[in-house]
């Protein structure tokens, strides 16, 4: 049996309901039905994208790991996906809404940025420079000043951190981006920290591309009695103040950073607060794990290498994990192996870690690559990472995907399939950006 509106077959289906002279309907034309009926169309946000080659839309009832359709059709009322599939299934209700031909190109969901520290001024090229020659990381900040990317980011306002701010989200969107988690750097100094999520939150809405922010917990003072009344300040003053913010909260774990215990006393009262969490995975630290798993937290940043039976219990309980494969760059630093991850079905997301060292990358295109070339990590995959996987990681279950429901940001490419994405470093693909169902780019 199949349905009458879309052809979908009912084993492709959640529900599939025989109505009277043997027509049938699909849960998904159902809910289709019920928005139709209750809406009122507008133009804003409400389009057909047709002539697609090849789209990704992560969804399961596709086959492949990108959920691949070929010749296929994506409709948007009012910003949201309403439905993606084969071209010739597409509902008749559907065919008057304005069409934009693709012309065969490949369309995917709008790119997820998901580890960034893109609030910061300045830069620290001449520390690049130095660790060019062979220089040892330490020697090279030395020499070079690495310190002035945080001396900038005391004098700078927020309008003027805001702009730096905006300009990088700016190119990030060229390249497919519509959404971006944002940090800043990894300093003590908490109430300057919070002001810099303040001056995210702002950025954010004058903005086109989502932002997410993220206030981290490096470190704490080392001496006993300092370290104890700072641990208890960053509990009950800065996690709410986060909390109100909107941030997650995300704790270092490592030899220079929090004990497990530190990091684990800040995870619950960040949980009791509704607040996400994540761990920032330092130094190899084997603790990391176990923290993760004892905690529950949602996502560990820089995971590295967890054992069989540790990622298997990640991925039982959702614990997503988030690699910047770019961060190997310029560092001489062997990356990790991603594919077992994802084969013991580990949630794996990925991000650009934009920040002035040790290189500054804002490009997620380039990550995607580097995931391929030197993480380990399959074309699809890697391509599913950077959208459906890093929307997880930052629990945004409406986006990284195009299906009933999912909001309508989409990427173009001019290219017939999704893997010219990685297969083509340097070169940027986009034809078009649509957030929300709005063209925000067009080439």
């Amino acid at each position: 049996m199949i349905c009458s509106f879309c052809g979908a077959r009912a084993e492709d289906t959640g529900n599939l309901v025989l109505g009277e002279a043997g027509a049938a309907i699909c849960d998904a034309c159902v809910d289709l039905a019920v928005d139709l009926v209750r809406e009122q169309a507008t133009p804003v946000g409400d389009m057909v994208l047709d002539n697609i080659g090849a789209l990704a839309t992560n969804n399961s009832r596709f086959p492949g790991v990108l959920g691949l359709v070929t010749g296929a059709a994506v409709a948007i009322r009012n910003g949201r996906v309403v439905w993606a599939g084969p071209s010739e299934r597409t509902p008749q209700g559907l065919r008057s809404l304005p069409s934009l031909d693709c012309g065969g190109r490949a369309v995917l969901p709008g790119l997820v940025d998901a580890h960034t520290h893109l609030v910061f001024a300045g830069d620290r090229s001449e520390e690049f420079v130095v660790r060019s020659m062979g220089t040892h990381e330490a020697r090279a900040v030395a020499r070079s000043g690495g310190a002035a990317t945080a001396h900038l980011n005391h004098l700078a306002d927020a309008a003027g951190i805001a702009a730096l701010i905006g300009r990088r989200l700016d190119r990030m969107l060229d390249s497919g981006v519509t959404t971006v988690e944002a940090s800043a750097g990894y300093s003590n100094e908490y109430e300057r920290e919070l002001a810099l999520m303040e001056t995210v939150v702002d950025a954010g809405r004058h903005h086109v591309v989502d932002l997410v922010p993220t206030f981290d917990v490096p470190g704490l003072p080392l001496t006993a009695s300092d370290r104890s009344r700072a641990l208890a300040e960053v509990a009950e003053q800065h996690l709410p103040r986060a909390a109100r913010l909107g941030a997650a909260v995300r704790v270092s774990l490592g030899p220079d950073a929090l004990t497990a215990e530190e990091a684990g006393h800040l995870i619950g009262v960040a949980a009791d607060l509704g607040t996400r969490t994540r761990i920032h995975h330092r130094g190899q630290t084997p603790e990391v794990y176990g923290l993760a798993l004892e905690t529950s937290v949602p996502v560990v940043d820089h995971a590295g290498y967890p054992d069989r039976d540790q990622a298997g219990q990640m991925a039982e309980r959702g614990i997503s994990v988030v690699i910047t494969p770019t961060a190997v760059l310029g560092a001489r630093r062997s990356p990790a192996s991603l594919r077992r991850l994802m084969e013991r079905g580990v949630a794996v997301g990925l991000g650009t870690d934009c920040s002035p060292a040790p290189v500054m990358v804002e490009s997620l295109p380039l990550a995607i690559t580097l995931a391929v070339t030197e993480m380990g990590l399959t074309s699809d995959q890697a391509i599913w990472a950077a959208t459906m996987g890093s929307a997880r990681a930052l629990g945004m279950g409406d986006r990284g995907w195009l299906g009933h429901g999912a909001v309508a940001d989409l990427v173009i490419l001019d290219a017939p399939s999704p893997t010219h994405l990685p297969y083509r470093p340097g070169t940027n693909l986009v034809w078009k950006v649509l957030k929300a169902g709005e063209v925000v780019v067009s080439r």
